[in-house]
């Protein structure tokens, strides 16, 4: 049995000092690119980034309403003015124009949009706001009973803002509202708010 004992315990230390020979190939780590606080810098292409979202309707009258999920989709096209060397002035002059879309899945109110998006990184988070025009398919004129938003025009201004976080290096998550209105220009001028959650992807 000792013998038996004496000859286990030898074979496995020849077997460990044998093990430390082989090279062993573990996984390697991931790429610290993946975490960095701040997205990757533009690559130069047409398209910058592309951000898609789910909101909701919002009015504090219980009697206006939209009923139902607005799914929006919106591209945002890279800086058309060279870097700056002001950080003041590289966020204000150097927007980045966008077109959109936002369409209601109960047969509401959709519309089409276009306009300049800005953006104040604050380390991982950062700001984002735009501003610029919309077309949409909503009712203009006032009604025997009104239980939708009448906006007056179909062509109206529309503006954003939202607070977003860099996941990645290209992915972002951002929690925003949107208001399109006609500033007064038609009667009459309910306008149209949404609020919601939006993914980015950045190019």
């Amino acid at each position: 049995m000792r013998l038996a004992v004496t000859a286990l315990v030898l074979l496995l230390a020849a077997g460990t000092a044998g093990a430390s020979d082989i090279p062993i190939d573990l996984p390697a780590a991931p790429s610290a690119d993946l975490f960095t606080p701040e997205p990757v810098a533009s690559r130069g292409g047409f398209i910058d980034e592309i951000r898609a979202g789910a909101t909701m309707f919002v009015d504090d009258r219980d009697f206006v309403r939209e009923d139902g999920v607005f799914v929006s989709g919106e591209i945002l096209f890279s800086r058309f003015v060279p870097e700056l060397e002001n950080p003041i002035l590289n966020v204000l002059l150097r927007p980045r124009p966008h077109v959109g879309a936002t369409v209601s899945t109960a047969g509401k109110t959709s519309q089409l949009y276009a306009g300049l998006t800005w953006d104040i990184p604050l380390g991982r988070f950062f700001i984002t706001g735009s501003f610029g025009g919309t077309v949409h398919n909503g009712e203009t004129d006032p009604q025997p009973v009104q239980t939708e938003p009448w906006t007056g025009c179909s062509v109206m201004f529309r503006e954003s803002i939202g607070l977003g976080f860099n996941v990645t290096d290209r992915w972002s998550i951002i929690g925003a509202v949107d208001h399109s209105s006609n500033s007064g220009l038609c009667t009459p001028n309910d306008g149209l708010t949404h609020a919601g959650v939006w993914v980015g992807y950045k190019f």
